[in-house]
């Protein structure tokens, strides 16, 4: 028996006891205060009487690291959010056919069992697992990066050919070169890419590991989902 259907049944006997009391008092010779306490007697065996039906009726039941993913809703969360870190609530809500805000409530509990993490960028809070420690936020937070096209194209670029500074960048990719800098500065926050300046008065960029293999993850999930 569950500890929310345990707890039901000892308020549930509670109330008969209760109850019991009230029948087997007395009506005869009571003055006003006897008569005050058997009033609010009888209203606190009401109220018990009613929140052990809805512990009977409910079964709750309290969410723990050990039965959190036993729903199938947060079991299909946890895998989403294993195989696409970085994700935000819609998107996650999207994939899995699911309303945000049931989403969120479940994603919520995935949290407070220590399981996810969550962190915003871009003005969207993006999750990840708490597994694989500092490496697992660092690929969520390059991923959802690169989430966007004008930083997903950068970081394809300086794949296909590193080692160009901000100029070159942006007149290959003809963006802005303001835009380009935003760019660049989120992503070498997020490790994604690294300047070097040993050769040259402007910074070149190259990608770092974390960087091509966000990238490649990104590819490789886009290509499934045109399979």
């Amino acid at each position: 028996m569950c500890r929310g259907k345990k707890l039901g049944v000892i308020l549930f006997v509670l109330s008969v006891i209760a109850v019991a009391d009230c029948a087997t008092a007395s009506p005869l010779g009571m003055d006003s205060g006897s008569s005050i306490m058997i009033t609010l007697t009888v209203i606190i065996t009401v109220i018990i009487i009613i929140a052990a039906f809805f512990f009977l009726a409910s079964g709750i039941k309290y969410v723990t690291p050990e039965n959190v993913l036993d729903t199938e809703i947060r079991k299909n969360l946890y895998e989403y959010i294993d195989e696409c870190p970085g994700s935000h609530l819609r998107e996650i809500a999207r994939e899995l056919d699911l309303k945000p805000s049931n989403a969120a409530w479940h994603l919520r509990k995935l949290e407070q069992t220590n399981l996810i993490r969550s962190r915003y960028i871009g003005g969207k809070k993006v999750y990840y697992l708490v597994e694989g420690g500092v490496e697992s936020r660092k690929q969520a937070i390059a991923e959802a990066i690169l989430r966007n096209k004008n930083a997903r194209d950068i970081m394809q670029y300086l794949y296909n050919h590193p080692g160009k500074h901000l100029l070159e960048i942006a007149h290959a990719l003809t963006l802005n070169h303001h835009v380009v800098k935003w760019h660049i500065n989120k992503m070498s926050m997020a490790e994604l890419i690294e300047g070097d300046t040993s050769n040259s008065a402007y910074p070149v960029y190259y990608p770092t590991e974390i960087g091509m293999g966000a990238l490649e993850k990104f590819i490789e999930y886009n290509n499934k989902l045109a399979a």
